[in-house]
């Protein structure tokens, strides 16, 4: 008998030792997307303005650290937290967060690609599969799956749109140019079926204040397609078609600072990783555009943007360590 109480208290003391990882929504991957295109971002300026290449390669690295953080988590809520990981995963919006994950592998591959080609390429077909395959499935879904309107949210954009542009620009990158194509036309009819009916939602029912930040995801279609299809295109892309595509991506960002009153309603939280893609994103475009464009006034814009994106990343990181010192970050 006293063997089995030692015994117990034993087990229970061993319990109480027991290491447990905290349980973290599946959004916080907008973290990794957001240092990953910073990184993106600072490999292109290097390029265009001789700025120190080791700034993009920090920040990629920091983007692989993140990345293998918030999947350890997210693995690990399904051993430990089922449930919770079945919610989330059912869930009409949270459900499109999940889209992060490929969409972070693919952005990994980009990441590790000037170091191991190899691995960046059996790192973008994982990513790359597993992203169709999941915009597949939640695209039946929106058929069989009653929702309430409320429940439309920018968030809708990352399952069958943004991250697939991004597989499409990855694509182009590592030189599979028609399967990039295909996957452009996938994201690009994708987002002007799909931004019909979410600006109606927004135009009409507005958007709550805990989920304000979505619309830093409101503005990654347009900036992941004029990134994606400079890359794709090539030395064949229009320039015409390109001015276009940065014109509407700037008419959004533009729209997005002129909301920030109503956006700031929201209070500083995880989710503000959010804006710092859609930013980057647009960075890493003009930079591009300003490499190909002999006009002064994109290069201009990038230089602008570029220092943007970089006091805003440096806000929001300097905001989620606040958190995190507080042992606030991560919801309990």
């Amino acid at each position: 008998m006293m063997d089995k109480i030692i015994q117990k208290n034993h087990e229970q003391s061993f319990q109480k030792q027991k290491v447990t990882l905290p349980l973290a929504p599946v959004s916080f991957f907008a973290m990794t997307l957001g240092l990953a295109e910073t990184g993106n971002a600072w490999r292109n300026a290097a390029a265009l303005w001789n700025l120190p290449a080791y700034f993009g390669e920090v920040l990629e690295g920091l983007a692989i650290l993140s990345f293998l953080w918030w999947l350890t988590l997210y693995c690990n809520k399904w051993i430990q937290h089922r449930k919770a990981a079945l919610l989330e995963f059912n869930d009409p919006v949270q459900s499109s967060f999940i889209a992060l994950i490929p969409e972070s592998v693919i952005l990994m591959a980009l990441a590790l690609h000037p170091y191991s080609q190899n691995s960046a390429i059996s790192l973008f077909w994982i990513g790359s599969i597993f992203n169709l395959i999941y915009g597949a499935f939640r695209l039946s879904k929106l058929w069989t799956q009653e929702r309430q309107s409320e429940q439309t949210t920018p968030s809708l954009f990352l399952t069958f749109t943004a991250s697939i542009l991004v597989n499409a620009l990855a694509a182009g990158l590592l030189g599979y140019t028609n399967y990039g194509f295909m996957l452009l036309g996938i994201g690009s009819i994708s987002w002007l079926i799909m931004d019909s009916v979410i600006t109606q939602q927004l135009t009409v029912g507005g958007l709550g204040v805990k989920t304000r930040n979505f619309m830093g995801i409101y503005m990654a279609p347009a900036v992941v397609l004029f990134v994606a299809y400079q890359v794709l295109a090539g030395t064949n892309a229009s320039i015409p078609v390109t001015y276009a595509l940065m014109g509407y991506a700037l008419f959004i960002f533009v729209s997005i600072i002129l909301a920030l009153k109503w956006l700031r309603e929201q209070a500083f939280a995880p989710g503000y990783w959010a804006y710092t893609f859609g930013i980057a994103t647009l960075s890493q475009g003009l930079s591009l555009f300003a490499l190909k464009a002999n006009d002064s006034v994109v290069t201009g814009l990038a230089l602008v943007i570029f220092c943007f994106t970089n006091i805003l990343v440096l806000g929001v990181t300097i905001g989620s360590v606040k958190l995190a010192l507080k042992g606030k970050y991560i919801p309990k």
